[in-house]
């Protein structure tokens, strides 16, 4: 009698080189944590003191460290940088005996390909935004099996540069059951708002593409009409961008000098943002530069909180216009003021849509969709299959 032992799960290897925590690396911690662990054995590398490493720590995922944190710093010494990554990450899948490397982040797209070319490794890429130049998306594009994009806007945008026939569009999934720790404060009382005063949220990092600065404009169109209205923003700049120090500058002369005074909140980032979503009556996403699914509306939509977005990029497929949420022309203050207002005077649309958002979000938006997916991408790459 034959006996068939299962196979042990395959190792793969998740890299991410960012140096900051972003909707990126919450989306790959969320993706690992809801993987087939029978099957796959995820191992991340990034670079030893990450907000990504540092978020992993203490749990069952090993982390590898490469010299990642290096790969940040432009000038002559990049190529030298990317160079010594390469050679790192080639060292590990040989280590460990990688069977697959998944990249996260744009320059992780480099190295894992670079690396996966020299070492004869399948490479899977999760495009997030469209922050990787078309250019060297076609320079790199005979060697990814496959390319995840987050949605449809982020595959039209990129197919062309090289990449027809690798695509595969998988959302990002998030739980619809949010945990909240009732043990706190109310958010009203901790920021000291009437109970009864509406909160509109706007969370995000505080940088020109997100456009701060507009949903301050329209609160202060809004406020002489609803004065009991208070507005939080919550979220901080990114590190070490001298444009966006810049704009941090002039954002908080702004706040300074805005007459909104003491109806304004800005907090800065906040790991317990569930907090703020739970108590808030709308949700504002007013960027102006498009991204590729932004988190920010899947999280309000958990919450089941009507949202205001702007339609652009991604959020054309998460946002319908007068169903789960409501949609605005990019830079357009008059346009949010007049959105903000409509939902302010009517509690009832505001309910609904926040109801249909969530029941859109368990539909469409669930992690274990997300991770059979991507689970059947890795197949498919293991196998030698295109999309």
């Amino acid at each position: 009698m034959t006996t068939f032992l299962p196979e042990p799960p395959r190792p793969i290897l998740y890299l991410d080189h960012a140096p900051i925590w972003g909707g990126a690396e919450a989306v790959l911690v969320t993706l690992i944590e809801n993987l087939n662990l029978n099957e796959i054995q995820p191992i991340v590398a990034t670079a030893p003191n990450s907000p990504l490493a540092k978020r992993l720590a203490g749990t069952a995922v090993p982390i590898l460290p490469v010299p990642f944190d290096t790969l940040n710093q432009a000038g002559w010494r990049l190529p030298l940088h990317l160079a010594q990554s390469v050679t790192a990450v080639s060292r590990l899948i040989r280590q460990h005996h990688i069977a697959l490397i998944h990249t996260n982040t744009v320059r992780a797209h480099i190295v894992g390909s670079l690396a996966g070319w020299l070492t004869r490794t399948p490479v899977v890429w999760t495009l997030h935004d469209n922050t990787l130049p078309p250019r060297l998306a076609r320079l790199l594009s005979p060697i990814p099996s496959h390319v995840i994009t987050v949605s449809g806007w982020l595959r039209d945008r990129y197919q062309p540069h090289g990449l027809s026939g690798k695509c595969s569009v998988i959302p990002n999934g998030l739980s619809d059951q949010p945990a909240v720790n009732d043990a706190q404060p109310d958010m009203h009382t901790e920021l000291g708002i009437p109970p009864q005063s509406p909160l509109i949220l706007n969370v995000g990092r505080l940088i020109a593409g997100k456009a701060p600065h507009l949903f301050i404009a329209a609160a202060e169109m809004v406020l002489p009409h609803h004065p009991d209205a208070h507005f939080v923003l919550v979220g901080g700049p990114d590190a070490g961008q001298a444009a966006d120090l810049d704009y941090l500058a002039r954002l908080n002369r702004l706040i300074a000098q805005s007459p909104l005074g003491p109806n304004l909140h800005a907090v800065g980032p906040r790991s317990d943002v569930g907090r703020f979503y739970q108590a808030a009556d709308i949700v504002v996403y007013n960027a102006v530069q498009p991204e590729g699914l932004p988190t920010v509306l899947l999280e309000a939509m958990a919450y089941a909180r009507p949202v205001i977005a702007s339609a652009i990029g991604g959020a054309l497929e998460i946002v319908q216009d007068g169903r789960t949420g409501l949609l605005i022309p990019p830079n357009q203050t008059p346009a949010l003021a007049d959105a903000l207002r409509s939902l302010l005077a009517n509690p009832t649309a505001r309910r609904t849509l926040g109801q249909a958002g969530r029941k859109r979000l368990q539909e469409t938006f669930t992690v274990p969709q997300q991770a059979q997916k991507t689970t059947a991408v890795y197949r498919q790459a293991w196998q030698g299959d295109r999309p």
